[in-house]
C-alpha cells in the first residue's frame, strides 16, 4: 500500500499540494474500535490528496499518556476517531485552549463518544454519544423542510441500529466541504448512529440519514456529518467509518460487529467526505473534486484507498 500510495503522489497534482504543507496530529485511544486500520486510511487519504506532514501518537484505555510529548500548537489540525475519556487534565486545558485559538479538528465515528464528562469537549464538537441531560438532539424533519431540536431529557436515546446500507442526504449543498458533492448517495454497511446529543452551538449540519425503524433506527433523519466554530477552531465530524476490531468480546453480530469488514471506512463517500472535511478544517478552503468512483443514489461504492480515482 505504501508503494502505491508513493506512485499516486507523483502521478497525480491536485490543488492542495502547491499549498505549504500542512502538519496534522492523528491522535487514537485504542478501544473496541480498529484505530489502526482506521488510522492507515486517514494516512493515505490525505497523502493522496493534500501535501500534509503526518504524526502519530496511540495511547490505550488508561494507559500510556505520560509518553505525549507532543505541543498542540505545532499542527494545523488534530484528527482522531476516538479521545477515550482519560486525558490528563492538564492536556486537556491545552486541547481547548488550542482548538479555541485556531486550532483545528476532525472526529469521526467513535470519537462522538469521547469524554462523556467532560462538557467543554461536548461544546467543541456540538453533538455526541452522551446522555439525555447534554443537551439538544437535532433531526431533519421532512414535513417541515427544517431541522427540529429536541430539548433536554426528551426525544430518542442515543444508539445504533442494524448495521446496514443508507441513503445519505446532504442537507448543506453551498458548504465547502459538500458543495459539489451529488444529493444523494449510499454510504456503505456502515453503524448509523441517532438520538445524538449536545450543546450544539455554532453547529453547521451537512449531511443527514434515515434512521428506519425497520432496522432498529429512531425514525428520523439523524445528523451524520457536521461542522462546528469553537472559538477561532473548525471542527468537521461526521459519524460514519465503523471498524470493530475482530477479538472484541462485547460484539454482537449484525450490530457493533466487525462482519462489515473495512466497508465503511473504505466507502468512497466516507474517503471524500474524510479529505474534503480535512481540508477545510486545515485551510477554511475545500480544492478536493469528488473522485470518479464516488457512490451513487443507488449504488454504494467501497474500495480502499489507494484505488479511490481522484481527479487530476
Amino acid at each position: 500500500m505504501k508503494k502505491t500510495i508513493g506512485i499516486l503522489l507523483i502521478t497525480f497534482s491536485f490543488p492542495l499540494f502547491g499549498q505549504e504543507k500542512i502538519n496534522v496530529l492523528i491522535l487514537q485511544n485504542e478501544y473496541a474500535h480498529d484505530v489502526h486500520i482506521i488510522t492507515d486510511v486517514f494516512e493515505e487519504v490525505l497523502n493522496n490528496t493534500g501535501n500534509y506532514s503526518i504524526d502519530k501518537f496511540f495511547v490505550q484505555e488508561k494507559d500510556g499518556w505520560e509518553k505525549f510529548n507532543y505541543n498542540f500548537k505545532d499542527y494545523q489540525l488534530i484528527i482522531s476517531s476516538r479521545l477515550g475519556g482519560d486525558m490528563p487534565e492538564k492536556l486537556r486545558n491545552e486541547f481547548v485552549y488550542y482548538i479555541a485559538n485556531g486550532g483545528n479538528l476532525v472526529i469521526t465515528h467513535q470519537g462522538v463518544s469521547s469524554f462523556y464528562d467532560w462538557p467543554k469537549f461536548h461544546e467543541v464538537i456540538g453533538l455526541g454519544w452522551y446522555k439525555s441531560d447534554a443537551g439538544e438532539h437535532i433531526f431533519w424533519n421532512e414535513s417541515s423542510g427544517d431541522f427540529v431540536r429536541t430539548p433536554i431529557y426528551h426525544g430518542v436515546g442515543v444508539g445504533h441500529g442494524k448495521q446496514h446500507e443508507f441513503l445519505v442526504t446532504m442537507r448543506d449543498t453551498e458548504h465547502p466541504i459538500s458543495k459539489g458533492i451529488p444529493v444523494e448517495w449510499i454510504q456503505s454497511k456502515d453503524e448509523l448512529y441517532h438520538g445524538l446529543r449536545g450543546p450544539a452551538q455554532n453547529i453547521t449540519i451537512i449531511a443527514t440519514a434515515y434512521s428506519d425503524k425497520n432496522t432498529w433506527g429512531s425514525g428520523d433523519h439523524e445528523p451524520i456529518a457536521w461542522t462546528t466554530n469553537y472559538g477561532k477552531g473548525r471542527v468537521f465530524v461526521t459519524v460514519l467509518g465503523h471498524v470493530m476490531k475482530q477479538e472484541y468480546e462485547n460484539a454482537i453480530n449484525g450490530i457493533n460487529s466487525c462482519e462489515n469488514k473495512n466497508e465503511a471506512i473504505y466507502s468512497v463517500g466516507f474517503q471524500t467526505l474524510f479529505a474534503r472535511g480535512a481540508e477545510w478544517a486545515a485551510t477554511g478552503k475545500v480544492s478536493i473534486e469528488n473522485p470518479d468512483n464516488f457512490p451513487s443514489k443507488t449504488e454504494s461504492s467501497s474500495v480502499e484507498p489507494s484505488k479511490v480515482k481522484w481527479k487530476k
